[in-house]
């Protein structure tokens, strides 16, 4: 529990980064940085300034060999060292575009890569008997959001309410490139004759989709925050929108809050019990307890 004790700041928390330095600090021509930027380059002020002053000094190398500016860009050309590998996501690449990422095919296999590749599993802490993956953010309707490398955010549903409405039928899913707002529907599950909208924990556009579900395939409800995640956002406003968000600390005492209304709720259940032995809360409540009312569920959970 005293890991999960982090604090909100201006800076989005990148799951799986090793590195925070910004990539001119790596290369030695910036003085030591954070990154400001998630290492979305592309989209980044101070990139697109040292991009200048790199044009800039390359033509005057030549002509004053001894600027300290110069040195410090000298050091840059002479290793050639990939963005990528700056940031630390790969090990070893040298850059052939003259930093030029925009027009590099590398880069840009790296970019769409990155969208698909297997999840490794988080760290899971377990609180009301629902499991929570650490360093992921939280959205009250129950949706999680993990800010990933160049600043895209992978999102889905959380343990509690995959537990809760049980397994799908099917989801339905936006389509590549539709837009979505933090608060608004991203995608609708169905069961039987039942559905609900799943909010989204962002805003911004949807850059790519679990190929399991993009079938119409149903959750499964095993492996909530890695396998079953939803679909891939490229945020327009995430920041501001992380502010709304619940990260750490907050997100258990959270979950111990939502155990708690639904443990009211089946309290006129005729006695059934939310968790079975050794604490951790059943598979599928709705299907295993009698008389639950999903459009209640929906509008307490889903909100």
């Amino acid at each position: 529990m005293a890991e999960q004790k982090k604090k909100k700041t201006n800076r989005p928390f990148i799951f799986g980064q090793t590195n925070n330095q910004c990539v001119w600090s790596r290369a030695g021509v910036a003085k030591p940085m954070l990154c400001i930027n998630m290492f979305d380059c592309l989209e980044c002020s101070f990139d697109r300034k040292m991009q200048a002053n790199f044009a800039a000094s390359a033509k005057q190398l030549a002509d004053t060999p001894s600027d300290p500016r110069n040195v410090r860009m000298r050091m840059l050309i002479n290793q050639r060292k990939c963005r990528h590998m700056l940031s630390g996501r790969i090990d070893y690449k040298l850059c052939g575009h003259g930093y030029d990422c925009v027009k590099c095919p590398y880069d840009q296999m790296i970019e769409d890569t990155g969208l698909n590749l297997p999840l490794h599993s988080p760290v899971i802490d377990h609180t009301s008997g629902f499991s929570v993956a650490r360093d992921y953010y939280y959205h009250h309707g129950h949706a999680w959001a993990r800010v990933e490398y160049a600043g895209r955010v992978r999102v889905g549903l959380d343990d509690f309410a995959q537990k809760l409405f049980g397994p799908q039928d099917a989801i339905d899913l936006p389509k590549l490139g539709a837009t979505v707002s933090q608060g608004s529907c991203q995608a609708v599950i169905k069961r039987d004759e039942h559905q609900a909208e799943t909010l989204s924990p962002v805003d911004g556009t949807v850059v790519a989709l679990n190929p399991k579900l993009a079938s119409k395939a149903p959750l499964t409800g095993k492996s909530p925050y890695s396998e079953s995640w939803i679909m891939v956002i490229q945020p327009s406003n995430l920041k501001k929108n992380l502010k709304n968000l619940l990260f750490g600390e907050q997100s258990l005492v959270w979950i111990d809050d939502e155990s708690s209304r639904l443990t009211s709720m089946l309290k006129n259940q005729d006695g059934q019990r939310l968790a079975a032995s050794g604490g951790e809360a059943i598979n599928d409540i709705f299907g295993n307890i009698p008389g639950l009312d999903w459009d209640r569920l929906v509008e307490t959970f889903l909100r």
